[in-house]
């Protein structure tokens, strides 16, 4: 067989990732249509109030008996001869055109330039904050989304992998998958989806604010900026690797959690509490030392890129110092450029953050990935449709191996419809492989089984298992109602058909006499009833799914003795007119099957009668022999 995994290769993690993102774009265009038309607006609605800072300091200066200074065109170089002229002028006519709708004169000249200067920030500000929260709104629900979507795609993969993809696995690395390696997706997510369209924005509205009145910083800008991108990107790239060591390590956590939890009463029995507590520890420590490493790459490239700004902050200021003492540049474009530069920085260091945490988020992908790149079970696919199963069941010369371990060596099984086939043997011999097969959660590598003459693999799986039952050693109960445990055994289900199964089952007097009735909950896996009373919820199931071949894996192995003949009786009703397929450890329970098997290292070594069995005076008796002895 081959690898049950492919994981994401190493430098693709971040291709991964942005695929993912667009499909998500591409998917909520509209969503993100309007995120990135609220973001231009609240740019427009941050910056625009910078703009009015030169017509402001030119009237208040005109208003303190100065004059604005004279600037020629050497003095300060603008992408349009006149700009600046032209707003102020513009700017003019609009506050005289607003004093004169709301009927406001005043004796001072200049005021109606302040009165609209304040009117201008304000309107910006009311239409800024409505901007503001429809971004926030916006952009954090999309994350939401996309991240929902990852977990919705993780669930359904899961329930269409094969058994053996679980049997390599360990739960607390796939919780911790589905929970943290998500949970640490939608953390990016949310900052960068507020950071990753507003800043770049805002940035852009600062270079367009300064390049206006002072084109010659942006050759300094232009300059910094791959200075200040090449730390962020390596930096960004150790972030990736480490954040996905890192959330290693934290599924060795939940593992070691999970162990802790689901085996509580064998830590308490075997007094491994200290062994525990230290193996737990350990893993904790080696979780903090990898994230150690990842805050320490965070705090690099966000350091490296604070050097860069300020080195182009610097040189500008220095720009500006020269061309105010040795030019006739006004100090009015000093006070417009500085504004943009002091907000300039929180820009650049939320994009850097977000840069990181995308890069993160791509070491969280690389984990999920390797799930979602896991091979469906091909059996769930295609298929012959079948309406109604008569039941008769031939296992023709199988063999089936686990990896290179062979554990099925040509095993010959018939079953005619209605008949009760009983697997015996010793522990490890194959029988549990054997029920496996023929429930389909594998196929065989050789030879075939036949259901009502046809290749079970040539037959649709859903139509298949609609027809079948299966009540195992550990009964599993979710944790629901008694109604709904019992009803997803036929989903939709009447209240009357489930009362009947339960009846057939021996649990309808239990349910009824709880004060809940059938809307008692049964509790994490079935805590609030004993082991018998759980057994005959799952047996209920099965009556009322009315399956035309049923599966008992050592249904009563471990009951006592009273419960195991209560559950015995609802068994025997369960399997009356069906194509029955029993293992069983107590032979006392299958003396009346139509035909026992004794399987041995993958064969089948015995077949008949309990009768023709004992007779034959073989493994199966001595079986027989050895527990009926005082003490076994």
């Amino acid at each position: 067989m081959g690898a049950v995994t492919e994981p994401v290769p190493e430098g693709n993690e971040i291709k991964a990732l942005l695929r993912r993102i667009w499909a998500a774009i591409v998917r909520y265009r509209r969503m993100v249509v309007a995120m990135i038309g609220f973001s231009v607006l609240q740019v427009i609605c941050t910056k625009l109030p910078f703009m009015v800072i030169d017509p402001l300091i030119t009237v208040l200066q005109e208003s303190d008996g100065g004059k604005p200074q004279d600037k020629g065109p050497d003095a300060v170089l603008t992408f349009s001869p006149g700009l600046r002229e032209w707003f102020s002028q513009w700017f003019r006519d609009f506050a005289n055109d607003l004093c004169a709708f709301f009927g406001l004169t005043f004796d001072t000249p200049g005021m109606p330039i302040v009165i609209a200067c304040g009117f201008v920030t304000l309107c910006c500000g009311i239409v800024g904050s409505v901007t503001i929260y429809m971004v926030q709104t916006v952009s954090r629900f999309f994350a939401y989304r996309v991240v929902a979507d990852l977990r919705s795609e993780l669930a359904h993969h899961f329930l269409s992998l094969p058994l053996r993809f679980f049997g390599r696995q360990r739960m607390g690395d796939m919780i911790s998958k589905v929970t943290n390696d998500t949970q640490v997706m939608q953390r990016s997510f949310e900052m960068a989806a507020d950071n990753v369209v507003v800043d770049p924005l805002m940035i852009l509205g600062n270079v367009l604010i300064i390049g206006i009145v002072f084109p010659q910083a942006l050759l300094v800008v232009a300059v910094m900026v791959p200075l200040m991108a090449i730390p962020m990107y390596r930096q960004g790239k150790k972030v990736q690797k480490r954040s996905a060591s890192s959330l290693r390590a934290l599924g060795e956590t939940t593992e070691s959690l999970n162990q802790i939890l689901t085996g509580i009463r064998t830590v308490k029995a075997y007094q491994l509490e200290g062994e525990c507590k230290s193996k737990f520890d350990e893993t904790t420590v080696t979780f903090l030392a990898r994230t150690k490493r990842v805050l320490r790459a965070k705090g690099r490239s966000i350091a490296q890129s604070f050097i860069g700004y300020q080195v182009a902050t610097a040189v500008i200021l220095v720009m500006l110092g020269y061309y105010v003492l040795a030019t006739d540049l006004s100090f009015v474009v000093v006070a417009v450029i500085i504004a943009p530069l002091a907000t300039n920085y929180q820009h650049v260091k939320r994009l850097t953050r977000a840069y990181n945490v995308l890069r993160e988020s791509a070491g969280a992908l690389s984990g999920i990935e390797t799930i979602l790149n896991a091979q469906a079970d091909q059996t769930m696919v295609g298929g012959e449709p079948i309406a109604k199963i008569r039941g008769d069941v031939e296992l023709r010369d199988v063999h089936f191996a686990y990896v290179d371990k062979p554990v099925l060596r040509g095993i010959s099984i018939k079953a005619e419809a209605g008949q009760t086939i009983a697997l015996v043997g010793e522990s490890g011999g194959g029988k549990s492989t054997t029920m496996d097969l023929l429930m389909r959660f594998h196929d065989p590598e050789q030879g075939c089984i036949l259901l009502d003459g046809k290749d079970l693999r040539s037959v649709k799986l859903a139509d298949y298992r609609r027809q079948t039952a299966v009540v195992s050693q550990e009964p599993f109960l979710f944790n629901a109602t008694l109604r709904e445990n019992i009803a997803c055994g036929k989903p939709g289900a009447s209240q009357e058909d489930i009362e009947k199964a339960a009846r057939a089952a021996n649990i309808h007097e239990f349910i009824v006499s709880q004060p809940d009735g059938y809307d008692a909950s049964a509790g994490e896996r079935g805590s609030n009833l004993s082991g018998g009373q759980m057994q005959r919820v799952t047996i209920a199931r099965a009556i009322l799914r009315d399956p035309a071949i049923l599966f008992l894996d050592e249904a009563t192995s471990a009951l006592d003795t009273e419960s195991e003949e209560t559950v015995k009786r609802a068994i025997d009703t369960l399997r009356k007119g069906r194509t029955s397929f029993v293992i069983a450890h107590r032979l006392s329970t299958i003396v009346d099957a139509d035909q026992i098997v004794v399987i041995e290292d993958g064969c089948v070594i015995e077949t008949g009668s309990h009768d023709e069995l004992i007779a034959a005076n073989g493994v199966y008796k001595r079986m027989s022999d050895k527990q009926a002895r005082p003490g076994t």
